[in-house]
């Protein structure tokens, strides 16, 4: 009887084991398909989404999936990065031109900045800080400045590998009010302080780029899309609903996006 019962007991725990995977891996639903081809992909602070097309067009989507507005600028080349943390202001970065240039939500451009204009520095990245700054890392110097929103320095973190010990392959970056984020290639996640201060590192290797929420890092690594606490180092898997080989995701306020080389799809977390 014992025997019995227990193999009862190991059959519903393996049955509600399954049911919680199936539950948590159809816990999206698809809101649009879109059919554009993107080489960036990113979701706002609101819930839009914001396309980078082989073709260097900024294309914004309602969270809904309704297209909005567009920009393109031909003058600069290739736009590498895009920042959208704040919602009102859209940072784009034409790496091989050091170029800056800011749009409102709207995607009307507002404002534009050369770092060629200094010749003693090679900016790697650019990233949206308070006050309507930014923040951008020096790879020449190896610095991480945060700068006013008229492109004046307002502080230096002084040269990182002279002070930290490490070189950084710098990558992508975002902040919060209270954090800088790096993606240092292979070697994780660099966190900083608002001052400019290195404070830890988590050890995750990100794709290239990733989204923060709160005390959470969530990236994709090894086909996966991952959520990770750098305060209690917690690591969870985000069950995707579908996948292909070569797809780029992430999840960011309750929307995922899958883009792949068809175009991309955009899901919702279900209320269930």
């Amino acid at each position: 009887m014992k025997n019995k019962s227990l193999l009862k007991l190991l059959l519903l725990c393996c049955c509600i084991l399954i049911l919680t995977w199936k539950s948590n891996a159809q816990s999206f639903k698809l809101i649009k398909q879109i059919d554009t081809l993107a080489k960036i992909a990113r979701v706002d602070n609101l819930g839009n989404l914001f396309l980078v097309t082989p073709a260097n067009e900024l294309m914004k989507f309602n969270p809904d999936g309704k297209f909005l507005w567009n920009y393109t600028n031909n003058s600069f080349g290739d736009i590498d990065q895009i920042d959208i943390t704040d919602p009102l202001r859209v940072i784009l970065y034409y790496q091989a031109y050091q170029q800056v240039v800011v749009l409102n939500n709207n995607l009307s451009e507002i404002s534009s900045y050369s770092f060629n204009n200094n010749p003693n520095q090679q900016i790697a990245l650019v990233a949206s800080a308070n006050n309507n700054g930014f923040w951008i890392y020096d790879q020449l110097n190896r610095e991480l400045k945060k700068l006013s929103n008229n492109f004046i320095d307002e502080l230096k973190s002084g040269n990182i590998y002279q002070r930290n010990g490490f070189d950084m392959n710098a990558v992508f970056m975002l902040s919060t009010d209270l954090y800088v984020f790096i993606n240092d290639a292979g070697e994780g996640i660099r966190i900083f302080d608002r001052f400019g201060n290195y404070y830890k590192t988590a050890v995750i290797n990100p794709v290239r780029a990733f989204e923060v929420e709160g005390d959470e890092l969530i990236y994709q690594q090894d086909h996966k899309l991952w959520r990770y606490n750098f305060m209690t180092f917690k690591k969870e898997e985000i069950k995707l609903p579908l996948t292909k080989p070569g797809s780029t995701f992430s999840y960011r306020l309750k929307r995922l996006f899958i883009l792949n080389e068809k175009g991309l799809t955009l899901w919702a977390l279900n209320a269930n």
